[in-house]
């Protein structure tokens, strides 16, 4: 069974002594993301290049810790375990499967964390879990061009172009504005025009 599915068991609840709180909730992030942000979640922290006040991980666990689906936090982990090729970065407390669960325990209709996710999975050569994972925020989030966008890149990757296609259309019917995936499209065949 892949770890994802067994996240839950092997993760357990997550806690913090004043939280955990919802990044996508406006009462908890006017109340708390300030403080958080301020110390931890520097430039350096959110371009990997260093930690703010403690390691790297150490910075970015502590933002987690507050808010475990701080979308800029999460996506800046699955970058580091990704660079590392590892689901566990250096010094990390937990897997980075278990920063998902928590994220979904705290925010279960927060697309965004699915795209992240999705993301992740992509970058780790992980095509058909980060389809799945993407077709999930889609349809959560089906307005959403950035959604469509990466979506469209995963079905290229693993060669189903119709479908990559009709993501592609969505996304720029949209307004998505990189012109990359229309490109790679239109290489392989499946001009958007047509």
């Amino acid at each position: 069974m892949p770890f994802s599915l067994q996240a839950e068991t092997v993760c357990g609840k997550h806690t913090h002594p004043t939280g955990p709180f919802d990044y996508t909730n406006r009462a908890h992030t006017d109340k708390y993301l300030n403080v958080v942000e301020k110390h931890h979640f520097t430039e350096d922290v959110r371009t990997l290049r260093q930690g703010a006040t403690t390691h790297l991980v150490g910075d970015l666990e502590y933002v987690l810790n507050w808010f475990p689906n701080h979308h800029q936090a999460l996506d800046a982990l699955t970058r580091l375990a990704a660079r590392e090729g590892t689901t566990r970065p250096t010094r990390s407390h937990v897997d980075i499967e278990c920063r998902f669960q928590w994220a979904h325990d705290i925010a279960p209709d927060d697309a965004m964390v699915y795209v992240i996710k999705g993301l992740y999975y992509a970058r780790t050569d992980r095509d058909k879990e980060a389809r799945s994972v993407l077709q999930q925020a889609v349809d959560m989030t089906p307005d959403h061009p950035e959604i469509h966008y990466n979506l469209g890149l995963v079905l290229f990757k693993l060669k189903d172009y119709e479908a990559a296609r009709v993501h592609a259309k969505k996304a720029y019917e949209l307004g998505y504005p990189l012109p990359g995936l229309k490109n790679m499209l239109k290489e392989a065949g499946y001009s958007l025009s047509d």
